[in-house]
């Protein structure tokens, strides 16, 4: 039994893990065995009961993994996901994540293998044989569902994309006005679309989208309010309907909200009140039946305290605030989002490409500041501009080699005996990551080697001078 944890809580946890079909590792804070269940034996070929009482470290010195991405979570407590090509030839996706105790002590390290090797000749099968298609659907459909669901509006698997999914089907059936916040490129506009064709409103009218920030203050009036014949010069003769009207029975999506013109936020205001609108120039109420979602990537709240939006309009607007979270606090559906786009422009290109397991992992494990739009515009222009059917290192933008340490200087070096090169480029390498991190574990998330490696290198090049003060291991 291992000492950490009571006999009742490893039974439980042991007949919890055997009932997944992925593959399953648990070890302490420390990196120390726990358990692991029968998949895992399964899918890695390793006998679970060699390791016990052995650290992870051990299945690396025996070449049983490659590396060992639980090792990588202990060093800086970051959940992170690895496709990894095991001496079997599987092709595993590695996730690991800690668990943490009640009183924030971290607990232990769990790592669930999901093998894409079996995924991949499954589909081969299928392609070869339509015989075989009711015998693996069942099993298709279940590594489907895991790697990611996909549909006309959304990619992904987190638990916060499953968090707004909900929230965003149980608001639909309301009419209450909604506000989406979220950084730009997270697909605001398409929760919006994904509210409105689940709603009663996809019957009766039309889904209308005006960006506030794309139109001078003039033109947004006209254009959301329409205008009579005559209301001012080059006004077509016989007037037009506005955004309002045109979205009448549906749902009028505002983007970028807080651009709307402070001199017009009081005509919205009372838009929202009443439920009616005048044409420019005109005299008449025209009711109306919308539903309003805004959306905005800026601080309305701070804009609202400068006195740059009315507050009026901004509770009005805020009644059910819904946030995006960036892409990078979501990691988990960065490898749905690439299958996704992948496929989309293989089909649009008539190509048949795929992604190098270094590439893909440099994709999963990149911060995406524009996220959903930067990672969709990132395949189309790998699918596009890559030579080989292969998407290589050499083809990813130049931004994500530099974050993954993808650009080696090699030119930089002179030539001369392989071992003092190696050495002096190690040593510059590890001198860098010192010096621009806080602590030696997060030098040694960067350099991606473990914690008592970093330390026995730094101590072999003489370089524990660049860190003399305290440090915080974690």
């Amino acid at each position: 039994m291992h000492a950490r944890f009571s006999q009742k809580t490893l039974s439980i946890a042991r007949a919890l893990i055997e009932s997944v079909h992925d593959g399953m590792y648990i070890a302490d804070h420390e990196g120390f065995y726990i358990m692991a269940n029968e998949a895992f034996e399964r899918i890695t070929g390793i006998n679970r009961q060699e390791m016990v009482g052995r650290h992870t470290q051990y299945m690396i010195e025996n070449s049983w993994v490659p590396r060992a991405v639980n090792l990588e979570v202990i060093q800086d407590f970051q959940t992170r996901s690895r496709l990894v090509l095991y001496p079997s030839g599987r092709q595993l996706l590695v996730t690991a994540a800690m668990l943490w105790r009640d009183n924030g002590i971290p607990a232990a390290v769990v790592s669930t293998l999901r093998d894409l090797t079996e995924l991949n000749l499954i589909s081969e099968e299928l392609k070869n044989s339509q015989v075989m298609i009711e015998r693996f659907k069942k099993r298709i459909e279940y590594l489907e569902e895991t790697l990611g669901s996909t549909n006309k509006f959304f990619i992904g698997q987190s638990t916060d994309f499953r968090r707004t999914l909900t929230m965003a089907k149980k608001v639909a059936g309301s009419d209450a006005t909604i506000m989406i916040t979220g950084p730009s490129g997270v697909g605001k506009d398409v929760l919006a679309q994904f509210i409105h064709y689940q709603s009663r409103r996809k019957n009766s009218g039309s889904f209308v989208k005006i960006d506030c920030a794309a139109l001078p203050a003039n033109l947004l009036e006209s254009e959301l309010f329409g205008y009579d014949k005559g209301a001012f010069t080059d006004a077509r003769t016989q007037g037009k309907q506005g955004m309002f009207e045109r979205a009448n029975g549906g749902t009028l999506f505002l983007d970028e909200i807080g651009e709307f013109p402070f001199e017009l936020q009081p005509k919205l205001l009372n838009v929202l009140q009443d439920r009616q609108i005048k044409h420019l120039g005109g005299l008449a109420t025209i009711p109306i039946d919308v539903r309003i979602i805004a959306a905005t990537n800026m601080n309305l709240e701070q804009m609202v305290r400068e006195r740059k939006f009315r507050e009026d309009l901004y509770y009005r607007l805020n009644v059910i605030p819904m946030f995006i979270p960036p892409l990078r606090e979501r990691r988990e559906d960065i490898l749905p989002m690439i299958k996704h786009f992948l496929k989309i422009y293989n089909q649009n290109y008539n190509t048949g490409k795929f992604l190098s397991i270094e590439a893909l992992n440099a994709l999963m494990n990149y911060d995406w500041p524009g996220n959903v739009r930067e990672v969709r515009n990132t395949i189309e222009r790998m699918v596009v501009t890559s030579a080989d059917d292969v998407i290589t290192r050499h083809d990813l933008p130049g931004e994500i080699r530099k974050a993954y340490r993808l650009d080696t200087p090699a030119s930089s070096y002179p030539v001369g005996p392989l071992k003092e090169a190696l050495d002096t480029l190690e040593r510059e390498l590890i001198r860098k990551a010192l010096e621009s991190s806080p602590t030696l574990a997060e030098a040694a998330r960067i350099l991606q080697i473990d914690l008592s490696t970093l330390t026995r290198k730094n101590k072999k090049y003489g370089l524990t001078g660049h860190k003399t003060h305290p440090l915080n291991i974690y």
